[in-house]
């Protein structure tokens, strides 16, 4: 049996003085994802150009979204803003933090960043090690003899 859903919309109206105070503090909120300053299709690669100064190019059809793509389709390629690439002929639009990370691989970025936090010290860190050390550390290595 197919259930009926029912979707409900419900709108909450804001105040002017409300939308620029939200304004103002989204524009001083940390930016977490990359930043796109440029992108386009060219020579068979989709660009793309941080507010860093890196850069990177990939082929489009590494992506479904592009998958049934025309050279025509990807001369559209642009920005939305500044974190969404954009093709609207496609109606396909992506983070560039996600092209990023899938470009990447998960794994890669999983290790690296548990790589970077295991190196990490904190103040809890820093006393378990102070304490281990009043009780002589790690043990010395000894030779063990191998039994014939």
């Amino acid at each position: 049996m197919e259930e009926d859903i029912q979707m409900i919309s419900t709108r909450k109206l804001i105040s002017d003085a409300e939308f620029e105070r939200q304004m103002k503090a989204a524009e001083k909120a940390p930016v977490t994802e990359p930043e796109a300053t440029k992108a386009f299709y060219k020579d068979g690669e989709v660009h793309i150009f941080l507010s860093s100064g890196w850069s990177f190019s990939f082929p489009p059809k590494q992506f479904s979204e592009f998958k049934n793509a025309t050279e025509k389709d990807l001369k559209a390629v642009g920005l939305i803003g500044r974190y969404t690439l954009t093709c609207e002929p496609l109606d396909v639009d992506m983070s560039i933090g996600g092209i990023i990370f899938d470009l990447i691989g998960d794994k890669f970025l999983n290790a690296e960043i548990a790589r970077r936090n295991g190196s990490a010290t904190s103040e809890k860190k820093k006393t378990a090690s102070r304490t281990n050390g009043k009780l002589g550390g790690r043990p010395k290595k000894t030779k063990r003899d191998l039994v014939a």
